[in-house]
């Protein structure tokens, strides 16, 4: 084998330890067939046919962990989703024929992350008020229970409908955090499969 290839496919497996031997051991074997065949000899024309070892290890990174989503698609996790789109955004980035598309793409990204961080701020402030005057109310309610009986239960009444409340509301606002995380994790994954198809490196 070329030197040359060696040395630079040394150095891309020092980008991809995050993958598990035997799929590096795939990706070590695939790309020195490829190079070989492609006839290279020196370390411009590799990186000119492949892009640099870091460049092409956030390619690979992306491929894997597109791959790796769809063996999951039954339920992603929003921390799952946010990591598959950096590592996609950052392959974009690497590369300067999309260096463009992965600026937007982190952009779409920072904003959509900076959003549900807003709504989830704001869902804690309602939340902890809520419960403070769910508590409250049980606790009124249950201390003129005794000596007020009517306005104990109407006060008893609001905190059992501020429990309720609380158990219906904060998993439709969870599940609507997930669904925008996810629709966006989905279109950069789009994104950055449109770009594959057409080759663009």
């Amino acid at each position: 084998m070329n030197s040359e290839i060696t040395k630079y496919l040394q150095e891309l497996k020092k980008y991809l330890r995050r993958l598990d031997d035997s799929e590096i051991k795939d990706i070590e074997d695939f790309y020195t067939e490829y190079l070989e065949d492609a006839g290279v000899q020196t370390r411009a024309e590799i990186e000119e046919k492949v892009g640099t070892p870091r460049q092409l290890s956030l390619r690979i990174l992306a491929d894997y962990s597109l791959k790796d989503d769809g063996k999951e698609s039954g339920g992603i996790l929003p921390k799952t989703n946010i990591k598959t789109a950096w590592l996609i955004i950052l392959a974009l980035l690497a590369t300067p024929a999309t260096l463009i598309i992965g600026v937007a793409l982190l952009g779409v990204l920072v904003a959509a992350i900076g959003v549900a961080f807003a709504v989830a701020v704001t869902i804690i402030a309602l939340a902890g008020a809520a419960i403070f005057i769910t508590l409250t109310s049980l606790y009124v309610g249950i201390f003129l229970l005794f000596t007020k009986l009517g306005v104990g239960l109407f006060y008893l009444g609001i905190g059992i409908i501020g429990i309720g409340a609380l158990m219906v509301i904060l998993p439709i606002i969870y599940l609507i955090i997930v669904t925008v995380v996810k629709m966006v994790a989905n279109f950069i994954r789009y994104i950055y499969r449109r770009f594959n198809k057409k080759g663009v490196r």
